[in-house]
């Protein structure tokens, strides 16, 4: 999905074919380059795959003492279901903790905050244990997990902090493990409280989601910097409008022949910009020096505080980020990689294990390589953060500086107090610390300001009394004049800008079209096995409009009618389609992380949706670790009916918040395993091992004729999964089960099909029938002789089920 052409390339290129095309004009191009995102350093290989090892939690949310749940690493299907209440969303809400620290029940990140009940409702209500959530890792196909662990030590969700364990008992940063800015763009995380709120509102959020997946973010940040500049160049195109007004005000009534000139210049359609500045280009002729001079003062001004404080508040951001790296340590990591770069080389190259300083045997064995190797992509990475944080500090000093602006001419030769206030702001200029030109700005910037002020309406007092009627008007007339030159210099700048903007967005919405097509395909696919019965389908997925103002246009139709996404769907369509956006940007290709975690997709779905959602569910799970929470037993039916292989854990919740876990095994296996167990107890009574080890027996063997049942079902007569229910509820005689198993119809005679399967099947089948009334197991020998017939016939069942004997006999 996303390009191996970089950004800045991609851009550069389209832009130097947009001028010989003659689409751009050079100036607009020229912007354009200037906000090209910076080349990123290129990373040494894609860490993963992630896979979760366990899950732990203790006092949080509904769990109370620790429990873990242990999970399958590596790609699989695993079901955690249990009832409402037993504490499943409170692993799955504890993992994504975890490595997060967010959760979007508590965040509001959703769209939907939640009151302060809920977020003081995390910590669990019946134990007293210290909160604490945790999840094990397995990291680069390693065999050494890492624990990553958050606890909390105050009484508010966000008072934790997290800790990683390495196996050795070591610790390390969280970054070093998992990226934070991946794990959001592929975040493997679906909580309930997401699928239906995805989709609502606008889709702004998701917009810049899928943008950034799609390699694209950035074009959103140029198309902000560039409606900036718009609006800065119209603010600046307003002003002369509301001076005009101000200039109009301060000329009616005066006796002047020169302000009947002014507002004749000022009255037309268009304003005559020349006429006012040779009236006061003549004004200021035949006015006294001082006159200049106090004109010039009056429209003095200094250093604009708030800009001076956002500048200063970038700098020492800058200044703290790099607090933690010098540029000398980036040169270091830099040698020492080298170093180790040409170690790993002459290893290579000349087959010698020997060190080639020391001379010692086999000291650059594998072990050591790979150790190396680690290293050195640890310290291209340092070499990179730190080369990162000195170009952002100087990028903030710059523009500091910027802010710095000369003497002005009528001040460079006195030596008043605001002169020398405006030499000290001008030497801020040549400062190169940081720090230093944080304090001396900082110190600065406000006295000069200040100054500026006083002397600024000092002047305007002094030439308002050397000419009461006039002057006031003609320094109007000045702001006016000086405004409206800097609005026709915006005028051409916003031009630009907006030019630069139009072909920016035409290029984006190129781009995204084509980088969107593989994600909207697989979306598709993943809707049709939701919704395969559905009337409702989907279409394309387009990204529209940038950053804060973008949104997501989904393309659904009803019976190949177009029509509004949401006002159609239902709620189990809805989730269908969080799922059809989530889905293919957890499991894209570059994302590291190798699991799913998806917490409750079942709710408001109908059985066919379900059955929709463990084949998408069992496709994910060829190359992901999937880890589905359920309380709705539809799930297992549906993989059961659908001979998916999967982990089933179940998870209950006693009294005081004690949660267990147990893993459930083949029920017809643990069916034969109580009969055998209770048919090896010599101390069995007689009379109960007459009625309850026949009556197992046929248990077991129902189960296992409901499983094949439902095969047959499902196979040979194309019946989805509420029918099958349909047929297999009303069951109450054990031949009617093994007539369905075999024949798909419960009515049937199985017989010949039972025998042709299991000499004597038919025999042992009525024997078990008539146990119930006639004892017939005298021997503890006899009691384990009937588990194992029943045993092997509820086998042959199982594997002669689809052999062609429903059709009527075997092949």
């Amino acid at each position: 999905m996303t390009d191996d052409t970089p950004l800045r390339q991609l851009l550069d290129d389209r832009l130097t074919a947009g001028l010989a095309a003659s689409e751009l004009a050079p100036e607009a191009a020229d912007l354009l380059r200037g906000m090209l995102p910076e080349p990123t350093p290129e990373r040494t290989g894609r860490a993963g795959p992630v896979y979760l090892r366990s899950i732990t939690a203790a006092g949080w949310r509904g769990v109370g003492p620790e429990t873990t749940l242990d999970l399958p690493p590596g790609p699989g299907l695993t079901v955690v279901a249990g009832r409402n209440g037993t504490g499943k969303s409170s692993f799955a809400e504890a993992a994504e903790m975890a490595l997060t620290g967010l959760n979007t029940r508590w965040d509001g990140s959703n769209g939907k905050a939640r009151t302060a009940v809920w977020k003081e409702g995390w910590r669990n209500l019946h134990d007293s244990t210290v909160p604490a959530v945790s999840v094990r890792l397995t990291l680069d196909d390693t065999a050494e997990p890492v624990t990553v662990r958050r606890t909390w030590y105050g009484a508010k969700v966000d008072e934790a902090r997290t800790t990683v364990e390495r196996a050795d008992g070591t610790q390390q940063k969280l970054e070093e493990s998992i990226d934070a800015s991946t794990l959001s763009l592929y975040r493997p995380f679906l909580p309930y409280s997401e699928l239906g709120s995805m989709v609502d509102g606008t889709l702004s959020a998701l917009h810049n989601t899928l943008a950034r997946f799609v390699g694209l973010g950035q074009l959103g940040d140029i198309d902000d910097l560039l409606a900036a500049r718009v609006k800065a160049c119209k603010d600046v195109e307003k002003r002369p409008g509301v001076l005009k007004t101000a200039a109009t005000d301060a000329l009616a009534g005066l006796d002047d022949q020169r302000a009947v000139e002014a507002a004749r210049a000022l009255g037309g359609r268009t304003p005559d910009v020349d006429a006012v500045r040779a009236l006061l280009d003549r004004d200021v002729v035949t006015a006294a020096g001082a006159d200049v001079r106090l004109r010039a003062l009056a429209t003095l001004s200094g250093p604009d505080e708030q800009e001076v404080a956002g500048a200063l508040a970038r700098l020492r951001e800058a200044v703290a980020a790099a607090e933690d790296v010098r540029h000398s340590d980036a040169e270091d990591a830099r040698r020492l990689a080298g170093l180790l770069e040409s170690a790993l080389e002459h290893r290579r190259r000349s087959q010698n294990a020997d060190c080639p300083v020391c001379g010692t045997a086999d000291r650059l064995d594998p072990a050591w390589a790979e150790g190396a190797r680690a290293e050195i992509e640890r310290l291209q990475s340092q070499a990179a953060g730190a080369e990162a944080a000195r170009q952002a500090l100087g990028a903030a000093r710059r523009a500091v500086h910027d802010l710095v602006q000369p003497v002005p001419e009528l001040l460079r030769a006195e030596e008043s107090e605001l002169a020398g206030l405006w030499r000290e702001w001008a030497l801020c200029r040549s400062l190169t610390d940081p720090a230093e030109l944080a304090n001396r700005v900082e110190r600065v910037a406000p006295t000069l300001g200040a100054a500026c002020r006083q002397v600024s309406e000092e002047a305007a007092r002094k030439l308002t009394d050397r000419n009461t009627a006039w002057r006031p008007a003609a320094v109007r007339l000045a702001e006016w004049l000086d405004a409206t030159e800097k609005a026709a210099e915006a005028k051409d700048r916003r031009k630009k800008a907006e030019a630069a903007r139009s072909w920016l967005r035409t290029q984006t919405d190129e781009l995204r079209a084509e980088r969107m097509a593989k994600f909207e395909k697989q979306s598709q696919d993943v809707w049709n096995k939701l919704c395969e019965s559905s009337s409702v389908s989907l279409g394309s997925i387009t990204l529209k409009g940038v950053a804060a103002r973008g949104s997501v246009h989904l393309g659904v139709s009803v019976d190949d009618q177009e029509a509004p996404a949401y006002s159609v769907m239902s709620q189990g369509e809805l989730h269908s389609l969080a799922l059809s956006l989530f889905i293919p940007r957890a499991t894209h290709d570059d994302s590291p992380f190798g699991f799913l975690v998806i917490d409750d997709p079942v709710q408001s779905m109908d059985t066919q949706k379900v059955e929709g959602l463990a084949a998408v569910l069992n496709e994910c799970a060829r190359h992901r670790q999937v880890v589905v929470f359920t309380h709705d037993t539809r799930l297992e039916q549906a993989i059961s009916h659908l001979g998916i292989e999967a982990t089933i854990l179940h998870i209950s919740r006693e009294s005081d918040s004690v949660v267990s876990v147990e893993r459930r095994s083949d029920p017809v296996k643990q069916a034969f395993a109580e009969a055998r167990a209770l048919s090896y107890d010599q101390r069995l009574p007689q009379t109960v091992a007459d009625r309850v080890i026949p009556a197992m027996c046929r248990l077991a063997l129902e189960i296992a004729c409901t499983e094949a049942a439902r095969r047959t079902l499902r196979d040979d007569h194309g019946l989805g999964l509420a029918e099958i229910e349909e047929r297999v509820a009303p069951l109450e005689r054990t031949k009617e089960y093994v007539a369905l198993a075999l024949l798909g119809d419960s009515s049937g005679e199985p017989q010949a099909d039972v025998e042709s399967l299991y000499a004597g099947g038919w025999a042992l089948i009525n024997e078990l029938n008539a146990s119930s009334h006639h004892p017939g197991l005298p021997t503890v020998d006899d009691r384990k002789q009937l588990v194992a017939r029943t045993e092997r016939l509820a086998t042959a069942i199982r594997r002669g089920r689809g052999t062609g004997l429903s059709q009527g006999g075997a092949r």
